[in-house]
């Protein structure tokens, strides 16, 4: 599978280009990315991991752990 870029990564995650570039680098939560010199790109695998790392339910505890 191809890594994504920081545009297909906001994209599928419905924010900005800079909100991606700083959970990346700098934010919490914090995105997992793959450095290739001054390039970001990311692992579908690892979106789709951080997505549900982000799910809660009403109460305020994770669903996913």
């Amino acid at each position: 599978e191809p890594l994504a870029t920081a545009v297909q990564v906001a994209k599928r995650l419905g924010v900005s280009e800079r909100w991606v570039r700083d959970h990346a680098t700098r934010r919490s939560p914090r995105l997992p990315v793959v450095k290739l010199g001054s390039l970001l790109r990311f692992r579908g695998e690892d979106v789709e991991q951080f997505i549900a790392r982000q799910r809660t339910d009403h109460s305020g505890t994770s669903r996913i752990k």
